[in-house]
C-alpha cells in the first residue's frame, strides 16, 4: 500500500514541483518536506491543509489515498509570477526555478511546459480600445518559452541594451518582423536584430 510519503512524492514530481517550492508554499523548509517523502514525519494540520491546497486535492487523499483520487485536476499547473528584469533575463538564467524568493504564483490548466512563467502587464500598450484581443494594465499573462513564435502570437521579447522584457504582437510580413502594440497609440517597433523573443503568451488572467 503507498504510504502518504510516496503519495507526496508522486503529486510532487507529477506536478513538476520542486521540494524548496512546495516547502515555502507549506511554510516549512525543503528538509522537511524530505522527511515528508520519506516517512520519517508526516505533515501536520496545517500543513496538511496547504498539501491539499497545492494538490488540488482533499486531505484524506494526501493522508489515505481515497475519496479524490479520481478527481485529481492533474493538469492544473502552478506558475510562478516573476519581474520584467527576471523575464529580461530569462534567456541566460535559463530556468524561472533559478530566481530567488519567487513571492507570487499562478495555477492555469493551459498545456504549458515546466519552464512557463507569468509577468504581471505595466502600461497601456497591449490595451485594445476596439474590443478583442486585449491585455490591460494589471492583467497576468502567462508565458511559455518553449513555445514556437509564429506570425500573429503575442510574444515577450527582450529588447537588447535593456535589462527589462515587453509583450507584443508578433507580426510577420515577408522578410520583415514587427513587435505591434495592440493599442494603436503607440508604435510598431520592427525587428531587426534588436531583440530576442523569450517566449509566446499562451494566455491572460485579470480580475474585473
Amino acid at each position: 500500500m503507498e504510504t502518504v510519503g510516496q503519495r507526496l512524492k508522486s503529486l510532487r514530481k507529477m506536478t513538476k514541483t520542486s521540494q524548496k517550492e512546495l516547502g515555502k508554499f507549506c511554510g516549512v523548509s525543503d528538509v522537511a518536506v524530505g522527511y515528508w517523502e520519506k516517512d520519517v514525519n508526516v505533515p501536520n494540520g496545517e500543513s496538511l491543509s496547504k498539501l491539499a491546497k497545492f494538490f488540488n486535492t482533499s486531505i484524506e487523499y494526501v493522508l489515505y489515498g481515497t475519496e479524490f483520487e479520481d478527481k485529481l485536476i492533474t493538469r492544473m499547473r502552478r506558475i510562478p509570477v516573476i519581474s520584467w528584469v527576471q523575464a529580461g533575463a530569462f534567456t541566460e538564467s535559463k530556468s524561472p526555478e533559478t530566481f530567488a524568493d519567487i513571492e507570487r504564483w499562478v495555477e492555469t490548466s493551459l498545456r504549458v511546459s515546466g519552464n512557463s512563467f507569468a509577468l504581471e502587464v505595466k502600461g497601456d500598450s497591449m490595451t485594445n480600445p476596439n474590443g478583442l484581443p486585449t491585455i490591460p494594465q494589471g492583467a497576468t499573462v502567462i508565458v511559455d518559452p518553449e513555445a514556437e513564435p509564429v506570425n500573429g502570437k503575442i510574444v515577450v521579447a527582450r529588447i537588447d541594451g535593456t535589462n527589462e522584457a515587453t509583450v507584443k504582437k508578433l507580426v510577420i510580413d515577408g522578410p520583415m518582423k514587427f513587435l505591434v502594440p495592440l493599442n494603436p497609440r503607440y508604435p510598431n517597433m520592427p525587428i531587426n536584430g534588436n531583440c530576442t523573443i523569450i517566449g509566446v503568451v499562451k494566455g491572460v488572467q485579470y480580475e474585473l
